[in-house]
């Protein structure tokens, strides 16, 4: 009976750590000096070893910012999407707002400061962020997901063997909603792939004529169908990168980098196999806010329009918001 309980009481207080662990928004790692060309090399040739490729490399914004803008907030930042097509297949079957990390965002900067900053900077938002963002309980689903992340670190330590590391605690929950899900109707139509070409089209020029662009692109359907990978749960299934050049200069080369982390944004549509519904989910900007612990009000308030022109833009193409 007495080993009972002190079995018990252990284990009641490695359940209570465990629920106590602090939540970090991201760890990210560093190299000394400027060490794009080491990390660019890794990310074409090396992180295919844990099952990754890099949908889309967008790579020295802050040339961008500096033409457009004439600002020069940063030596350098790159963002690099990521996704690993086979380990997220099953996890995209079991949940399709998986598609709002897929790709996820490898982000890499280096500041300005010279003399007291001289490191490249680089990683990616927390695994356990990006699944609390989705809203994934499933146990299972959630150590796939993370088994998946951390076959990615892994090759990321062993090649770049950074010198340093930075974490950005979670010091706010996150918001009540943190997902924003909408959902269009539709008549049947004779052609699902013209269907979604022409939906594809009269998208990115609604949002472009609001000063977004695509930074990216990804026919997950195709792309399995390619590859001879079941995935009939969709009769559609792809993602775009929305980007908003105004918006994210405002942040990234004004003093808050890291919130790269967060962009560009993977905004995922599927139809589900057999309905006339074309659903469409992103992670809001309000986990920007909670994540990082913006402060400035004027900053959180310009971010949260620019979000709800997101929304209002979806209405415009006919969708309606889900509410939780």
């Amino acid at each position: 009976m007495k080993i009972n309980k002190v079995v018990l009481a252990f284990l009641m207080a490695v359940g209570i750590a465990q629920a106590e662990a602090p939540k970090v928004t991201a760890v990210l790692y560093a190299s000394g000096g400027n060490a794009e060309k080491q990390i660019a090399d890794v990310m074409k040739n090396k992180i295919a070893e844990a099952g990754f490729h890099v949908m889309k490399a967008n790579t020295h914004i802050e040339k961008f910012y500096y033409e457009k803008y004439k600002e020069k907030g940063v030596e350098m930042i790159s963002f690099y999407d990521v996704l690993n097509m086979k380990a997220i297949r099953p996890l995209l079957l079991k949940n399709p707002d998986f598609g709002a990390f897929t790709p996820f965002n490898f982000l890499v900067y280096k500041t300005l400061d010279n003399k007291n900053d001289d490191f490249t900077w680089y990683g990616h938002l927390d695994a356990d962020m990006m699944l609390d963002i989705i809203g994934e309980k499933d146990v299972a689903s959630r150590d796939a997901f993370r088994k998946m992340v951390s076959g990615l670190d892994n090759v990321i330590k062993k090649e770049l063997k950074p010198v340093k590391e930075k974490v950005f605690p979670r010091s706010k929950p996150l918001p009540a909603v943190t997902l924003t899900k909408m959902v269009k109707k539709f008549e049947a139509p004779d052609d699902m792939e013209e269907f979604v070409e022409d939906f594809v089209m009269e998208h990115d020029g609604r949002f472009s004529k609001h000063n977004f662009i695509i930074a990216g692109f990804i026919d997950m359907k195709f792309e399995y169908g390619d590859m001879d990978l079941e995935f009939d749960k969709y009769d559609a299934y792809w993602v775009s990168l929305l980007c908003h050049f105004e918006f994210s200069n405002s942040i990234f080369n004004r003093g808050k980098p890291e919130a790269g982390m967060f962009a560009p944004c993977s905004i995922y549509f599927y139809v589900p196999k057999g309905k006339n519904e074309l659903h469409v989910g992103y992670s809001n900007v309000n986990n920007w806010i909670s994540g990082l612990d913006f402060k400035d009000e004027k900053r959180m308030e310009y971010m949260r329009k620019i979000d709800a022109e997101v929304v209002e833009t979806f209405k415009e193409l006919g969708f309606e918001l889900i509410q939780k």
